[in-house]
């Protein structure tokens, strides 16, 4: 797009105060697709499939949905994670359910035992296992399945447009596949 990019990390709860402000023009990471964040946020097409998952240690020996059954989870806080947990009937029969400020704080509370699961979105989960190889794993089933997009400013269709143009020139000329195969292991970029 002929753009300098500057990544800055935000506070994950005020993301589209920091995108109405004008303190960043974009927010794309694992940003979610939902029907509320329409109403604040133009988004482009979906560009990654993904699900949410509930990671545990490499040595728990809960295996599916229903072992969370008295159990602690974690979360981060406004993330979609809390939806689909709250959409599983699982919900009801945890013990408690943590809200942490990003994803990091709650694996690592995983790891220190004060949880017994995490629920986080299935692409970042396989990024932590592939850095801390054998320290987790997933649960054989999944919470919901999810797209991401990138989220604009209401106002600015411009940008959104421009944006998209070049999101599809990624994808038909099979960057976009190379680059989801070199992070995640597979294609999981949507056409």
């Amino acid at each position: 797009m002929g753009k300098e990019v500057t990544f800055q990390p935000i506070d994950w709860s005020a993301k589209e105060s920091e995108l109405n402000s004008g303190r960043i023009d974009m927010i794309w990471n694992g940003y979610t697709i939902t029907d509320e964040r329409k109403e604040k946020v133009l988004f482009t097409r979906p560009y990654l499939e993904n699900s949410q998952v509930v990671v545990v240690l490499a040595d728990s020996p809960l295996a599916k949905l229903a072992d969370l059954a008295g159990k602690e989870l974690g979360l981060q806080s406004l993330s979609s994670a809390a939806d689909a947990l709250d959409a599983s009937p699982i919900k009801a029969e945890v013990a408690g359910v943590s809200e942490f400020p990003d994803n990091v704080l709650a694996l690592t509370d995983l790891k220190s035992g004060r949880l017994d699961g995490v629920v986080i979105d299935e692409v970042v989960a396989r990024y932590y296992m592939s850095i801390e190889q054998n320290t987790y794993k997933l649960l054989d089933e999944s919470l919901a399945p999810e797209q991401y997009g990138v989220g604009i400013k209401k106002d600015n269709q411009a940008l959104l447009d421009e944006l998209q143009k070049a999101l599809d020139e990624l994808s038909s000329d099979g960057t976009a596949a190379e680059i989801s195969t070199k992070w995640f292991g597979e294609n999981k970029v949507l056409n």
